[in-house]
């Protein structure tokens, strides 16, 4: 360490840091907002987001000399992992306490703190079948890593089991995209061409506005014509128009949980860590027609 780090440690209160990439996301707000509000609970810590450009996957390098850092919470931006990225986040997690967002890794040695997605997919399909919907769709407005196909999985998994029949629309996201408006186009087209579904799933709140819009523009009332569930943050639903069903994963105690790990990372392994899967829970707010009423 150099004589001027050393000397700015000293002014520098002990951090963590929040390492995310620079995005257009509301998920990402909502955290910023969330930490501003919780701060006081962790002081002396500070919490401090860092944003990275998201084409590195995983950060080249971190401040963490110069920003005091004594635990990272890390969200990659990778769909997937090679070798490098392993390799990089096992380096910044042997210098200090490491939690990745929204990835489950106990397997690779990595701490983690997410929801269960499987279930967040089901979850969505089960409130639609118990309103008698047996022809659905499924909107993918983010890029396919592994959190997006687990909701997928838990989509087409259920909807086989309960003979329901679950149209696919892939918007083709990718990596640094504006998403909602990217999903916007993509399913205005969808409902110009006709469809065949009486409701369909978001894979994420955040990006399916997007697709809330082009029925409002086109139209196309909800719930009576169209239902609509997303997944994501209940926050983000509840102050679409209309206010939208959300199988919600309850992002602000995940971040809780991430700080409870990194102040007290002797209690954690990736082989015990009980906070790797949160189980979301659904919020009604209207957006789904009952059917079989």
């Amino acid at each position: 360490m150099t004589e001027a780090i050393g000397k700015l440690n000293a002014e520098v209160p002990p951090t963590f840091l929040f390492v995310v990439p620079r995005w257009n996301s509301s998920d990402l707000t909502l955290m910023e907002r969330h930490l501003e509000v919780i701060k006081e609970q962790y002081a002396p810590n500070r919490l401090l987001i860092h944003r990275y450009d998201y084409s590195e996957n995983v950060p080249f390098s971190l401040p963490l000399e110069e920003e005091n850092v004594k635990g990272i919470a890390m969200l990659t931006s990778a769909g997937s992992w090679d070798s490098d990225i392993l390799r990089r986040l096992e380096e910044y997690a042997a210098q200090v306490p490491l939690v990745l967002m929204n990835r489950h890794r106990g397997d690779l040695q990595l701490l983690s703190v997410g929801a269960n997605d499987t279930f967040a997919g089901s979850l969505a399909v089960d409130h639609l079948f118990k309103n008698g919907h047996h022809r659905i769709a499924v909107l993918i407005s983010e890029p396919q890593n592994g959190v997006i196909r687990e909701r997928l999985n838990g989509v087409l998994t259920y909807a086989e089991l309960h003979d329901m029949k679950c149209r696919v629309l892939d918007c083709n996201i990718r990596s640094g995209d504006y998403a909602p408006e990217k999903a916007y186009y993509f399913f205005a087209k969808v409902l110009k061409d006709g469809i065949d579904f009486t409701a369909l799933i978001g894979i994420s709140t955040d990006s399916f506005t997007g697709a809330v819009n082009a029925c409002l523009n086109a139209g196309i009332a909800v719930p009576e014509k169209l239902s609509l569930v997303s997944i994501g943050s209940k926050r983000d639903a509840m102050i679409q128009h209309p206010p939208l069903d959300c199988v919600d994963l309850n992002y602000e105690k995940q971040f809780e949980t991430i700080l409870e790990i990194l102040m007290h990372p002797e209690k954690y392994t990736p082989e015990t860590n009980p906070h790797e899967y949160f189980k979301p829970e659904l919020v009604v707010n209207g957006s789904v027609r009952k059917l079989n009423a």
